[in-house]
């Protein structure tokens, strides 16, 4: 489970390259640089971290860090992230308050200072407005709910890809809304998504006919792109070789015949007097200068699944996975993730308000029982039940469907029984008329 715990200089120099995305207008002071250190190093080295142990062992050596080399008091420094108020940082739900990002700027913007993020109402209105902003726009809209686990995921992404060369693997369970979130988070950076469309015949010559695609649109317009790839996309495991060459070196050797080549040199001139680059003009300097845009531009996020041995095979087979991506665990969501779905689906729904909480509790315990249930199935049996989002969403589907038959089953029975009741009054006045048109005659 743990086969991605290998850490390189590579992760060194993104807490660096992390840092430097702040410029000097967004650090106050040093305590505010500090924190971000403190950010940087939870995103690089804290986020691929599974479990809550693991996590705990994080904030606990980071609070030694602030304490030695930094000489402060982790528990002031930290002191706005202090919920419960009794003075002390020392939970990890406290701590994932510790946030930065560009989230504050809207779209169309150049600038995105990166900057700490202390106005939770504010960082739900900008994020629940990208999202509009996102659907009005887009072809396929999405029915989201951007909950506080959701937008800390969203600010993840954003970060990764906006680094140079930033590539990202995003790990979780199905529903998790990995792919949705990268691409609000791409739309908010003004990055293009590319994503193959998986046809029934798709093998390796349709694949690299895609990249060959992709690295054109990247090299030679220059387009900062995030290409989006899942691992229910892996028709065949020589995609994952090309996959791992691209991260590794920003390229795929040999996949450009002679006559493309040419054609991409030639399309390269104007760029590369635009920036003066290429003095000669050479087509070996040229097609050197489009492997060095692919590299610059191409933004690989990889939104695979931790359910078996896939993930850990493939780890082992292509290096380049995790040694040059920044990992992003999808953990279980949260109980105000839960609360905040449930919430969001049954509002439609008409029924009082105290019912309706007592509904959002309702699938809220059936699927955290769910999950003690499976936890002590595994722990009897050896045998693994994944409770995934999409069953909670199920779960709430599924709800809705029941309740909204059983409100029109008994509205026909209501309706039965009006009618019937009728039927009866008009008999019993048809009957009391001829009984005195009888008498009268």
């Amino acid at each position: 489970m743990k086969t991605h715990y290998t850490f390189n200089l590579r992760d060194f120099s993104k807490v660096i390259c992390g840092m430097c995305m702040c410029s000097k207008k967004e650090l106050k002071n040093s305590d505010t640089l500090v924190r971000l250190w403190a950010h940087e190093v939870v995103r690089v080295f804290g986020d691929r971290l599974i479990n809550n142990d693991d996590r705990m062992w994080m904030l606990e050596t980071i609070k030694e860090c602030t304490r030695a080399p930094f000489s402060g008091n982790f528990d002031t420094l930290f002191k706005h992230l202090d919920n419960d108020k009794d003075g002390k940082v020392q939970s990890l739900d406290e701590f994932r308050g510790l946030l930065f990002g560009d989230i504050y700027t809207p779209f169309g913007f150049s600038e995105r200072p990166y900057e700490e993020i202390l106005d939770r109402p504010k960082l739900v209105k900008c994020a629940d407005d990208a999202l509009v902003q996102y659907n009005d726009i887009s072809d396929k809209p999405m029915n989201l709910v951007l909950f506080n686990f959701a937008i800390e995921h969203l600010l993840r992404i954003g970060r990764i890809i906006r680094q140079p060369s930033g590539h990202g693997l995003l790990v979780g369970v199905g529903g998790s809304g990995r792919q949705s979130l990268s691409r609000l988070a791409s739309k908010l950076a003004d990055f293009d998504v590319f994503q193959v469309e998986i046809k029934k015949v798709y093998r390796m010559f349709e694949w690299r006919e895609d990249v060959k695609q992709l690295m054109s649109q990247v090299g030679t317009k220059g387009n900062q792109t995030t290409f989006l790839f899942t691992d229910t996309q892996i028709k065949e495991e020589g995609f994952l070789e090309d996959i791992n060459n691209i991260l590794n070196t920003g390229e795929v050797p040999n996949i450009f015949p002679v006559d493309e080549k040419v054609d991409i040199c030639e399309n390269m001139r104007q760029p590369a007097k635009e920036n003066e680059r290429c003095e000669n003009g050479t087509p070996a300097e040229l097609f050197a200068y489009f492997q060095e845009r692919c590299a610059q531009n191409l933004h690989v996020v990889l939104c695979f699944s931790s359910i078996g041995s896939s993930l850990r095979n493939r780890i082992r087979d292509f290096p380049s996975i995790v040694n040059c991506t920044t990992i992003d665990w999808f953990s279980e969501w949260p109980p105000d993730a839960l609360e905040a779905v449930a919430q969001k689906f049954l509002a439609d729904i008409k029924m009082e308000d105290e019912v309706r909480q007592q509904c959002v509790k309702m699938v809220q315990t059936f699927h955290t029982s769910t999950e003690a249930i499976s936890q002590k199935f595994k722990n009897e049996l050896k045998r693994v039940y994944y409770v995934t989002p999409t069953s909670y969403l199920e779960l709430i589907a599924c709800f809705q469907s029941l309740l909204a038959e059983k409100r029109a089953e008994i509205l026909s029975l209501k309706d039965r029984y009006g009618n019937g009741y009728e039927c009866l009054i008009d008999t019993e006045n048809k009957v009391n008329t001829m009984q005195r048109e009888l008498e009268d005659l």
